[in-house]
């Protein structure tokens, strides 16, 4: 009898901003602090407890694709990528645009 497949759901959202990988990289240096993160200067991927986020950057566009395997656990890493872009970009305010 073969395990049952994990429903995993999933949300993508966006910031745009001429300095798309330095945020990138900006919060993939911070979230390595305490997760499990791999990243270079065009993606990222982080791996946070309750969830998955890999980031992209281009060169105006910071996309965010976040999963999880709840609604719960996907809006905990929701909220962990909107407070953290609101907090490295509170000189020039930002907020991610969900779809």
């Amino acid at each position: 009898m073969s395990e049952p497949a994990l429903t995993s759901l999933s949300t993508q959202g966006q910031v745009t901003t001429p300095e798309a990988s330095r945020y990138l990289q900006r919060l993939c240096y911070h979230f390595s602090r305490k997760i499990s993160v791999q990243y270079d200067s065009q993606q990222g991927e982080a791996q946070f407890p309750w969830g998955h986020c890999s980031l992209r950057a281009d060169d105006d566009t910071l996309t965010f694709v976040c999963s999880a395997d709840n609604a719960e656990a996907l809006a905990r890493v929701r909220h962990a990528i909107d407070a953290h872009v609101a907090l490295f970009s509170r000189k020039n305010p930002m907020v991610v645009a969900w779809v």
